[in-house]
């Protein structure tokens, strides 16, 4: 059985938008994804060697939260990519389904999906979830300066 995520806060405040795209099909999370990495190189944070790994990550999870915005959502989905003055980036995929709570899968086997909330928390900072005026925000934050991805853990989310 799923487990249901809590609401959450919004994330972290003083954030600026850098950019916004609308996601209605998977061409257009293909579209995202590689302009998502061409945003992230012009921003100038991921060329040092200890943050070589960031782009790769913001790109996995933004891939897993749009996948079931798509897939578990109601449009109109989209992406916002997101960057404070304290060098921290933040995206946030929005849909429709204001009602619909994403849920941590239980255990299953390979190829069968459903991991997709283990994974970001595991490669994001900090993930979470909120809904207002009938749009449900699910929101990961990435630190430029956080731990490296194979010592990140997750707390919040239960061991699968």
């Amino acid at each position: 059985m799923a487990e249901v995520l809590r609401a959450s806060a919004r994330p972290p405040a003083d954030f600026d938008e850098v950019t916004t795209w609308d996601l209605s099909t998977s061409d257009d999370l293909a579209r995202i994804r590689r302009s998502l990495h061409r945003a992230l190189l012009q921003r100038g944070e991921v060329d040092t060697p200890c943050l070589a790994d960031l782009q790769d990550r913001v790109v996995l999870v933004v891939s897993e939260l749009a996948t079931n915005a798509l897939r578990h959502g109601a449009p109109p989905s989209t992406v916002r990519l997101l960057v404070d003055h304290a060098r921290a980036f933040v995206v946030d995929v929005t849909d429709a389904a204001a009602d619909a709570s994403p849920e941590l899968a239980a255990a299953r086997a390979l190829g069968e999906g459903g991991l997709g909330m283990h994974l970001a928390a595991r490669l994001a900072d900090g993930v979470g979830w909120y809904a207002d005026t009938g749009v449900k925000h699910v929101w990961a934050r990435f630190a430029l300066d956080g731990p490296d991805t194979d010592t990140r853990t997750a707390a919040a989310v239960p061991a699968l």
